[in-house]
């Protein structure tokens, strides 16, 4: 995990975007390629998001993907993405060496100057399919678990691009990001979801995410 680096940066501002299908968003998902970025306690100078509800705040500060999500997801979806270029998945930040079986909520990491707290993996919204004008791309994203995962700054900073990721603490080994996922996707056990319920450290949303699915099963089961 020690070679892991920041291979691209990616930074974005709201525009009006008129998708393949003619629908027509407020959203900053198209973020672009720098070199080097400032980083506060609510993400990124120069980055924004579209829809407050649902995106960025203290615990959806950045969203990191790995380099090897592009592939995986491409061969799923049959496409050709790059990450190098125009965000496809909305992505800050793309890492090597690290990915959804390796990264836990709660994990640490010094980048640059500054230090980063997982909080989540990324629920995927039907924008996803719109950007990518694949109407697969939502589900696919949500059942195969390469979701990528979003951070809370710890200590604001600054990050270039090819910063090392150093791995400061990794208090909850079990609960990877592709974990999580199944968690939400498909739950088999009560006691699994208590279990990441429990964990301080994962963000509220995605709390009261697991809570539904912990409610449907014990319906189930009753």
């Amino acid at each position: 995990m020690s070679n892991a680096e920041i291979l691209v940066i990616k930074i974005g501002q709201v525009q009006s975007l008129t998708f393949a299908d003619g629908s027509c968003y407020e959203s900053a998902i198209r973020k672009q390629p720098v070199e080097v970025v400032n980083i506060h306690s609510l993400g990124a100078e120069g980055n924004d998001v579209g829809l407050k509800a649902h995106h960025g705040g203290v615990d959806k500060a950045l969203f990191f993907m790995s380099a090897d999500s592009f592939p995986a997801l491409n061969a799923l979806l049959d496409e050709n993405f790059s990450y190098q270029d125009t965000a496809i998945y909305g992505e800050n930040f793309v890492v090597s060496e690290l990915n959804e079986d390796s990264v836990c909520v709660g994990d640490r990491f010094q980048i640059g100057t500054c230090v980063v707290e997982v909080s989540q993996p990324r629920k995927p919204c039907e924008r996803l399919s719109k950007n990518t004008n694949n109407s697969n791309t939502q589900q696919t994203v949500y059942r195969s678990g390469w979701s990528g995962w979003y951070v809370r700054v710890v200590q604001a900073g600054v990050i270039h691009q090819g910063d090392r990721l150093v791995l400061l603490s990794h208090p909850h080994p079990k609960f990877t990001i592709r974990y999580l996922n199944r968690l939400l996707s498909a739950p088999e056990h009560t006691d699994e979801l208590e279990q990441a319920l429990a964990l301080e450290v994962l963000a509220p949303a995605f709390k009261r995410s697991l809570n539904s699915q912990l409610m449907k099963l014990q319906e189930k089961q009753s």
